[in-house]
């Protein structure tokens, strides 16, 4: 018989974890499959973040190999496109996402997270800053130096007070953490500019509710609150952010605060192969107030309401929380331990045996502060300041996974404790985002049978659309296109796979546009919206109507991918 399929989607605590414990209580046994899927090949320590940003740890120190971390099952890094549950199998993109594979599953486990979703801010998706993984703490970083570095040299009272203002929006843990550490920075960063006086140097937390780590009782709100206070950092409480520019960020109340640097924590979203599931497998949504809540209602065992062999753990379950009403919190401690009770039911599922419900009481909580201080409850005990701190890093520390992790963190902070922080800046991302790129004669730039993804531009030369040929035969030129023409247009469209090959003649130069690309040009410029939407009723009447516009086959997010018969102008 063929060995179950276990696939378990997300890298994150819940998924690093649930693989790890399944595998281990497998052993040696070859009638089960584990197969962890994730778009990154590493596992990140969020508890860390605001450090690395802060430049208090190094980047690589806090990342784990997934590989590594779960020897025993196999691993895919690759990106989730959908659910197809009636089938029982993922579609996932491979290699350059030009590829698309579906992976059958008797048992699935969801570990997905949320996503960052600024929808409802306009202007934040473009001008603020996340703290959601390793590059934005990276970014956020040389971001900060490169503010310091800026407002060295400005002459303009204006434009140097925006540069030297930093504002965090979210005053949960990740908001609170990351503007302590921040602050940290900078303070001890001043001394290498000496034009910039520590007085010209704004912090501001903004956060909707009366009072900041509305997860925490009340007394360490108030005393996070108060050290946070004392170093100068400006609290904005009640206060929702409206929107966001280059230069300013917009409040609810209708005032604006003036900054080059804003990090917004709050805007999490279920993820989108979460809601995929939901709407078309028919998998329940969880429900708060008579309001959908976006996350997957499972019962004390871990498994879906109703749809055994479906199991969700973490930020993306509404779990049954064993000590009191409502559900589970969205924390690391208890997406670890939910992540063993999932993978001991759903061998138990596998094996016929009865299952364990979910149990566990968080064993306190912890908030780094910055400049060696924080606030925690362990077991039910207040702490705060610099032995919060102690007890906020010996915990983490013992958490990380890794012995070589646990001594380079273990290091960087003993030099941090001695040497400055280290102030350069390493421009590593891209700023262009088109691209051109040069072909020589029978050089392929689009391949039969992969996935559209780009939308391309012939600046010079020319290149010619063939298709294959009758069995025997020779393939078949169907086009030939030149300069300022286009191609790609309809695949990228549909994510459909292209059905003929573009090679080129000549020398051949082509501006290459992502999805996004064309998305935000299309939104820029109508004319350009008029002339794809034109070409596209041109070259395909009876696909795309006179009713239809780019913008808003451009809106969705990842359309599914649907069988094509041959078609001549596919390619484009």
């Amino acid at each position: 018989m063929s060995p179950k399929r276990v696939l378990i989607l997300g890298g994150g605590f819940a998924g690093i974890h649930a693989a790890k414990y399944l595998t281990a209580l497998l052993g040696s046994r070859t009638d089960v499959e584990v197969e962890l899927i994730s778009e990154e090949n590493y596992f990140v320590f969020q508890p860390l973040l605001p450090e690395v940003a802060a430049g208090g740890i190094a980047a690589t120190h806090v990342v784990n190999p997934i590989r590594e971390l779960v020897p025993k099952a196999r691993f895919r890094c690759c990106r989730i496109v959908e659910v197809d549950s009636a089938n029982r199998q993922v579609l996932v993109a491979q290699g350059e996402g030009l590829e698309f594979v579906a992976l059958p599953y008797d048992h699935l486990v969801f570990c997905l997270g949320k996503v960052t979703n600024f929808a409802s801010m306009p202007g934040v998706a473009e001008h603020a800053l996340a703290m959601k993984d390793l590059g934005d703490a990276f970014k956020l970083r040389n971001h900060v130096i490169r503010c310091l570095e800026l407002a060295d040299i400005e002459a303009n009272p204006d434009n140097k007070a925006a540069l030297l203002s930093f504002v965090v929006a979210g005053g949960g843990f990740s908001g609170v953490e990351t503007v302590g550490e921040l602050h940290e920075l900078v303070t001890r960063s001043l001394k290498y500019f000496p034009r910039i006086a520590p007085s010209e140097v704004v912090f501001k937390l903004v956060h909707s509710q009366d009072r900041i780590l509305p997860e925490m009782p009340d007394g360490l709100g108030a005393a996070a609150k108060r050290i946070l206070e004392a170093r100068g950092i400006g609290m904005v409480l009640k206060a929702r952010v409206k929107a966001a520019s280059r230069e300013r960020v917009y409040l609810g109340d209708g005032s604006h605060i003036a900054t080059r640097t804003f990090v917004c924590t709050v805007g999490n979203a279920p993820n989108p192969v979460a809601r995929q599931a939901m709407a078309q497998g028919g998998l329940v949504e969880a429900e708060t107030n008579g309001k959908k809540m976006g996350l997957f209602l499972t019962d004390a065992t871990l498994e879906c309401v109703d749809h055994p062999g479906y199991w969700a753990v973490g930020d993306c379950a509404a779990i049954p929380n064993p000590n009191g009403p409502g559900f589970c919190p969205p924390t690391a401690q208890f997406a670890i331990r939910q992540a063993k009770t999932c993978a001991k039911n759903v061998l138990a599922r596998i094996d016929g045996r009865p299952m364990q419900p979910f149990r566990f009481k968080a064993l306190g909580m912890l908030a780094s502060l910055g400049q060696r201080s924080a606030v925690a409850q362990l077991m039910g005990v207040e702490l705060s300041g610099f032995v919060a701190w102690f007890m906020w890093r010996t915990i983490y520390l013992s958490k990380l996974p890794g012995f070589v992790r646990r001594v380079r963190v273990a290091l960087d902070w003993t030099l941090d404790l001695f040497f400055p922080r280290d102030i350069t800046q390493m421009q590593l991302f891209r700023t262009d985002r088109l691209q051109v790129n040069h072909y020589e004669v029978g050089e392929v730039i689009v391949q039969q049978g992969q996935v559209g993804r780009e939308l391309y531009m012939i600046i010079r030369g020319e290149v010619e659309v063939v298709v294959p040929g009758p069995p025997g035969a020779p393939e078949v030129v169907v086009a030939r296109l030149g300069a300022r023409e286009v191609f790609g247009e309809k695949a990228l469209l549909q994510a459909t796979k292209r059905t003929a090959t573009v090679r080129a003649t000549g020398a051949v130069d082509v501006l290459v546009m992502s999805r996004g690309d064309l998305r935000s040009l299309v939104g820029q410029f109508p004319v350009l919206d008029d002339y794809f939407a034109k070409l596209l009723r041109e070259r395909y009447p009876s696909t795309f109507t006179q009713a239809q516009d780019l913008g808003t086959l451009l809106s969705d997010a990842e359309p599914r991918m649907r069988a094509e018969g041959p078609d001549s102008a596919s390619a484009r």
